[in-house]
């Protein structure tokens, strides 16, 4: 009995922990968000860039190239989609009870996760430029690409620790690495083939038919095979730190 009160003790501990530290995450990676929408609107102020221009959500689209940068934004809003989808998985579980509700969130996160680390591929815009120092695109880039990145990694061990509720670690690890290479294919699918998240709704055989073909092509997935290799080092090499710190 004794033994039991512990055991609940113990893990009323590391929940509390748990969700603590998840607070103070999710500050951080808000802060870092914050910091990039500062980056950017220091760059276009810099570059004295015409505000009038923009009358609508269609004109920002227009001027969402390379010389403004808007795109920028546009990917990281889409890197915090996995994030909150993962978050919202316990609180769906115990809403809800229910394994249909659960696997189409678990489906809605892994079609969003490429989104995350997507925009590292960003770095093909950066060029020396006229009117803006080289080294402060780096940063802009580097400060978005990061906080993509972790959004990304963050949002996988989130669905990490949920699934394990369920299945074993080695199950759980094995999932994640599949998620990892589907993850490098996708961000292949959104920079080379343009395709979104939301096609396999809106274009779903038009998508599908443009991935056999791909697979039937195997020596362009020359990108989907770099990023899976890195974005599969950065998980083991996080894993190997969070182990390290138990």
């Amino acid at each position: 009995m004794n033994s039991h009160k512990i055991e609940n003790a113990k893990t009323q501990v590391h929940s509390n922990s748990l969700l603590g530290g998840r607070g103070v995450l999710f500050l951080l990676l808000s802060l870092s968000t914050l910091f990039s929408f500062a980056l950017f609107a220091f760059r276009l102020e810099y570059v004295d860039f015409d505000y009038s221009k923009i009358q609508s959500v269609r004109d920002i689209c227009f001027y969402r190239g390379t010389q403004t940068f808007f795109f920028l934004n546009w990917n990281l809003f889409l890197a915090w989609i996995p994030y909150l989808i993962a978050l919202s998985l316990p609180f769906l579980y115990r809403k809800f009870n229910s394994k249909l509700i659960i696997v189409g969130a678990l489906l809605c996160w892994l079609l969003f996760f490429p989104n995350a680390p997507y925009i590292i591929t960003d770095f093909l815009h950066l060029k020396k430029r006229v009117g803006i120092p080289l080294w402060y695109d780096v940063m802009l880039f580097m400060s978005f690409a990061w906080t993509g990145l972790i959004l990304g990694y963050v949002s996988l061990l989130e669905v990490q620790v949920f699934l394990r509720n369920f299945f074993s670690k080695t199950v759980v690890n094995f999932a994640s690495i599949i998620a990892l290479l589907l993850c490098g294919f996708g961000i292949y699918l959104g920079r080379f083939q343009r395709w979104n998240s939301w096609d396999i709704i809106t274009h779903p055989l038009s998508l599908f038919a443009d991935i056999l073909n791909i697979l039937t092509q195997p020596h362009t997935l020359g990108l989907a095979i770099v990023l899976s290799a890195f974005l599969l080092l950065g998980y083991f090499t996080l894993n190997t730190l969070a182990q390290s710190e138990r």
